[in-house]
């Protein structure tokens, strides 16, 4: 309920108490005013609050204390139970970190040494430039070994990883690493061999073509090969003068003759084995007869390559000869300068219909022997034997010419006249 009056009329204010004043407290002389007394009737108010609140923070400082203690305590009878589990655990730890390295190797030496291995003989194809882990695998997955990983170990400690040829490969199951790493380290073990026979009289080009055909290497990287300086570890390729002249600088020196090589083989090594054949073909006795009749093998191997190219048959490859070298010795005389062989008209290739398409119409062989005089710059064909005795043996005749009918029948003329009727007798006029 409001207290409003009206007309502004408000309570009368009570008249103020007045303070007192000069007041005093007298405390007889005989008031025993010590704290520590019996009775204690001093009217102080902070005597007792201060002793209470020290005694409160004493008890907190040794409960604190306490705590402490206790809590370290437990903290090292905690730490003392972490410890012995620890070591339990590293003990379980490397007991079976040791039984697992003990049966990994007992099972890698076991396979190592390919003890409990069955026998079994299996064939392994290793890639081109295999890796060590490529190896691992095909070895494993043809039974070869059992733990690859090891077997890589093994490899790689011994300095073995880099070392393994492409190839196929017969092994047996019961191998140990040091055998299988040894035979997986030479060509002689391969089994992916090939046996090729080359002819004689065939040219270079020819060659290429069997190799590539035969999986052994491209014709390419042949024929860039045998215009390089590579195999002039040869007496008889370094010997030669003229390269820049030649189409092929080994044309002639490849031997005809039947050789293993194999698959994927390295273009150098298959041709070191042509050219290591006819540099064996060429005896001291060969050697003599050259030096007799002062030629040079050069010239021997572009004759005989010839002799091969023309001859109908063995026999027929003497005469031929002796026409060559009557033409050379008394072509000026003869009128037979030029020894007009067919056979060197297209060279390198062997007829105008293998000559590239795009140049066969303008085309003109540096070796043709209608256009030169005396021998072509090189052999034109890869010689055999027979025609290399030929070319060092002609025999003894007035023959200047001769020709071959369709049937391989060889015809012989003294002159010119004479050659003319052997042509229209052989059918060639």
């Amino acid at each position: 309920m409001s207290d409003y009056r009206p007309n502004n009329e408000f309570p009368e204010r009570p008249t103020p108490r007045r303070r007192p004043q000069d007041f005093k407290v007298t405390i007889p002389e005989d008031t025993n005013t010590s704290y520590g007394g019996e009775e204690d009737n001093s009217i102080s108010s902070f005597s007792a609050p201060q002793n209470s609140s020290e005694q409160k923070r004493q008890r907190s400082k040794e409960e604190i204390k306490r705590e402490k203690k206790a809590h370290k305590q437990r903290d090292k009878e905690k730490g003392k139970r972490n410890r012995r589990v620890f070591r339990l655990v590293w003990i379980v730890m490397v007991l079976f970190v040791g039984l697992a390295l003990a049966q990994y190797l007992m099972t890698g030496l076991n396979d190592m040494l390919a003890i409990n291995h069955i026998t079994s003989t299996v064939t392994v194809e290793i890639p081109p430039d295999a890796t060590l882990d490529e190896v691992a695998q095909v070895l494993q997955e043809n039974g070869v070994i059992k733990e690859p990983t090891f077997f890589k170990l093994y490899a790689t400690v011994t300095k073995s990883k880099d070392s393994f040829n492409r190839g196929t490969y017969e092994l047996t199951t019961d191998m140990d690493y040091e055998a299988i790493i040894n035979y997986l380290q030479t060509d002689y073990n391969r089994v992916d061999t090939v046996r090729i026979q080359f002819r004689e009289g065939l040219n270079i080009q020819e060659i290429a073509e069997l190799f590539e055909e035969n999986g052994v290497c491209s014709a390419d990287e042949i024929l860039e090969l045998a215009n390089t300086d590579t195999f002039d570890g040869f007496d008889m390729i370094s010997a030669i003068t003229n390269d820049s002249e030649r189409y092929y600088k080994l044309e002639g020196y490849l031997f005809p003759d039947t050789y293993d090589f194999y698959i994927g083989e390295d273009p150098e090594s298959a041709m070191k084995k042509l050219l290591r054949n006819c540099d064996q073909k060429l005896t001291d006795e060969i050697h003599g007869q050259l030096e007799e009749q002062q030629m040079t093998i050069d010239e021997m191997m572009t004759i005989a390559s010839i002799i091969q190219a023309e001859s109908a048959n063995l026999e027929d490859m003497y005469n031929v000869s002796s026409v060559l070298h009557n033409r050379l010795e008394n072509g000026v005389e003869t009128g037979t300068a030029q020894l007009g062989c067919d056979s060197t008209v297209f060279y390198p290739y062997r007829t105008k219909d293998s000559v590239p398409e795009e140049i066969r119409d303008t085309f003109q062989s540096r070796y043709n022997t209608y256009n030169i005089i005396g021998l072509p710059p090189g052999p034109i064909c890869n010689p055999g034997a027979a025609a290399m005795d030929a070319a060092l043996n002609p025999n003894d005749t007035d023959y200047y010419y001769f020709c071959h009918d369709a049937e391989g029948n060889a015809y012989y003329a003294k002159t010119a006249e004479q050659h003319q009727q052997n042509l229209v007798e052989a059918g060639l006029a």
